[in-house]
């Protein structure tokens, strides 16, 4: 059945429908134009690592637009932001089209997206789309890659260096010019400005201070006990100077009793009310300074008052001097001063003294220190050892040349073996670190005559050696050697616990121990090496001198 209530559009509702139809085409129409302000293209979206690749962001906008590119580097993560180019500026009709590029590469290969990047448009957001970014690696054909050998060692003559000559300098000029800041700019300055102060009569001296004091942030910070401090001191040293008692260092009740006793002698006019002033004035101070009174802003300005008054009227019962007096006086204050003056002079020559024993001291103990590394007394670090500057050294006469850390001191040959007879002539060279630890010896034999000896004896006598010497729990390996150039022998490694004289850290502690024998016409090398257990850096010294082993020449 037709419902009843049901009528045909009529013309309002058409309206509607085309209404609706307008904004949805404003809507669709200003998201497109919304999408062609901002764009971002890249000249290639391939590269090879490393390779760079850019970026272009347009901005189509009008003249009075505010514009904000991109800034920070890592908004173009996971790519590597390499240079922001200046912003190109194009006129188009009414607008401006702005364009930024940016330099852009990524070390790694594979696929990569550049995020969407966020442009400022009068402080609007406009984003970008994300681009596909592929790197691909660097092909390399190792077949028809040509190799090269390896170079040999070149032998260095090991330069003096007189880097130590110049810190000295340095270290000097240092100290000097510290010594003469310190004593002519900050010691003078201070002096000069306390002088200057002194010159001033102590009436007025005391004057000029409570003046000072008044305009000071001491009241208005509460610190009343530094007020009062500085309050009483300006009366102490007032009377101090004028009435020549001791007033800095005596108590209230001490000072009181002076006062009074120059009055009695007839020294000082001072009425009984005023040194009852005082004494209130100090007994308040010392309530300040040792109780933690707090007074009232009222009792701090009459005290203050009654300073300033005190000052006056002391000045007034002092009485004339006669030129007699003012003279010796006189003469007191120049004994005085002199005194002083010798006080100076003699603090700042002990200073410049001590100054002087801790330069020459370091220095001295820093050439010690030296001196002591370079004679194997301590020896050198293992980061001494890998980073300094070594020494080739020919050892016997057949020209066996090694590198080494260090250069090896002859010491006194070992006594010959029952087993070992020909040898006519032995040498030993040694340098051990008790700092690192590390030890190598080099022993040269040589025959007068070809004898029939082999390197396992030679081994079985080296073991023999450490056996004698305290050395225990010996592991042993034996192996056939070749030196990367070319030179053949026997390899005695393992480890060992070393006892206190031929450890070089002084304990008994496992080492490692590596022995190479080279057999040379009528002579032998015996190459030894111990350095710690597991330990890289003492490894690589150990290699590093193998490799620095050149060709063994036979004896004609």
């Amino acid at each position: 059945m037709m419902n009843r209530n049901w009528q045909p559009s009529n013309g309002k509702s058409a309206f509607t429908r085309m209404c609706g139809f307008w904004i949805v085409f404003f809507f669709l129409f200003s998201t497109y134009s919304f999408a062609q302000k901002v764009t971002a293209v890249v000249d290639s979206t391939a590269i090879k690592i490393g390779e760079e690749i850019k970026l272009s962001i347009s901005v189509e906008a009008d003249s009075t637009a505010s514009v904000v590119f991109p800034q920070e580097k890592n908004l173009f993560l996971p790519l590597e932001l390499l240079e922001a180019y200046n912003v190109d500026t194009l006129k188009k009709d009414a607008k401006y089209n702005l364009t930024r590029m940016y330099g852009l590469t990524q070390f790694d290969s594979g696929k990569y997206f550049i995020p969407k990047q966020k442009i400022l448009i009068n402080e609007k957001p406009y984003f970008t789309d994300s681009i596909r970014i592929a790197v691909a690696d660097v092909p390399v054909d190792t077949l028809k890659q040509k190799m090269f050998e390896i170079k040999p060692l070149v032998s260095v003559e090991k330069g003096s260096s007189n880097w130590w000559k110049w810190f000295l300098v340095i270290l000097v000029l240092v100290a000097a010019f510290g010594a003469y800041f310190y004593f002519f700019v900050f010691q003078l300055k201070a002096k000069k400005k306390k002088k200057k102060k002194k010159e001033i009569p102590p009436y007025d001296r005391a004057l000029l201070q409570l003046n000072e004091l008044d305009n000071s942030t001491l009241l208005l910070k509460s610190e009343y006990k530094d007020y009062y401090s500085e309050l009483t001191n300006i009366v102490r040293q007032y009377i101090e100077e004028e009435v020549h008692i001791d007033a800095l260092e005596s108590t209230t009740e001490e000072l009181i009793r002076k006062i009074e006793a120059q009055k009695q002698a007839g020294y000082l006019d001072l009425k009984d009310e005023t040194i009852k002033n005082l004494k209130n004035v100090l007994q308040t101070a010392d309530l300040v300074k040792f109780a933690k009174s707090k007074p009232d802003d009222a009792v701090v300005k009459a005290d203050r008052n009654l300073v300033e008054y005190i000052v006056v009227e002391t000045k007034e019962a002092i009485p004339e001097i006669s030129e007699e007096e003012r003279i010796k006086d006189e003469a007191y204050k120049l004994r005085l001063i002199e005194e002083q003056r010798k006080k100076t002079r003699f603090r700042n020559a002990a200073i410049g003294i001590v100054a002087m024993i801790i330069v020459f001291g370091g220095l001295i103990g820093y050439a010690t220190l030296s001196y002591v590394k370079e004679n194997t007394y301590i020896g050198h670090s293992i980061t001494d050892l890998v980073d300094g500057e070594w020494v080739p050294s020919e050892y016997g006469v057949s020209g066996f040349t090694i590198s080494t850390p260090k250069v090896l001191k002859r010491i006194s040959p070992i006594k010959k073996s029952d087993s070992i007879k020909s040898p006519v002539n032995s040498e030993i060279f040694q340098y051990q670190s008790y700092l690192a630890p590390f030890a190598i010896t080099l022993e040269t034999l040589t025959f007068t005559e070809k004898i029939e000896i082999t390197a396992d004896q030679i081994t079985e006598q080296i073991l023999k050696q450490y056996e004698q010497a305290g050395t225990t729990d010996i592991v042993v390996k034996y192996d056939e050697y070749e030196s990367p150039r070319g030179i053949k022998g026997l390899k005695m490694y393992g480890s060992a616990t070393f006892n206190d004289v031929q450890n070089p850290l002084g304990t008994t502690q496992r080492r490692a121990y590596e022995v190479y024998i080279f057999e040379e016409g009528i002579g032998v090398q015996i190459l030894r090496m111990m350095y710690a257990e597991n330990d890289e850096e003492g490894k690589k010294i150990v290699d590093r001198i193998l490799n620095s082993i050149t060709q063994i020449e036979e004896q004609k």
